[in-house]
């Protein structure tokens, strides 16, 4: 009985900022997008984060592939990535608040028009951010 009171007491002191971020990056909290060039705003089953930032089958999760984008790691986020031929840039909070509200990388690259621009304030985005590089999100 101790353990489960010391599981749930951790829990409920969780940081509010990652259980934001999980929750966005799961969908559990909408986050409302649009495709590049498109008005009409995307239903919040299609901005969901794991639609293509995750493993789908055994065999991506041990050759470490995603199911259809790079995964979120925090060594892929935090680590330098040459894209396009370009020097190897990294992202940090404000890259990736930018990358999601506007769709330029850290190497002022366009990302492909399928990722949605998303309408995300601040506190969300630095939320998504801390779940990322912080709460251990590996997919």
């Amino acid at each position: 009985m101790g353990a489960f009171l010391t599981v749930c007491a951790a829990t409920a002191s969780a940081d509010p900022a990652l259980e934001l971020g999980r929750q966005l990056y799961r969908g559990e909290v909408a986050l409302p997008g649009t495709i590049n060039g498109h008005a009409q705003p995307l239903p919040p089953l299609a901005t969901r984060c794991t639609n293509c930032h995750s493993r789908d089958s055994a065999a991506q999760a041990a050759s470490g592939a995603a199911s259809f984008a790079p995964l979120l790691t925090r060594e892929r986020l935090l680590g330098p990535i040459a894209r396009r031929g370009g020097p190897p840039s990294r992202y940090d909070e404000a890259a990736f608040c930018r990358l999601l509200r506007t769709g330029i990388d850290p190497a002022i690259m366009l990302i492909p028009r399928q990722m949605p621009r998303y309408a995300i304030d601040d506190a969300q985005c630095k939320a998504l951010w801390a779940y990322l590089v912080d709460g251990g999100e590996t997919r």
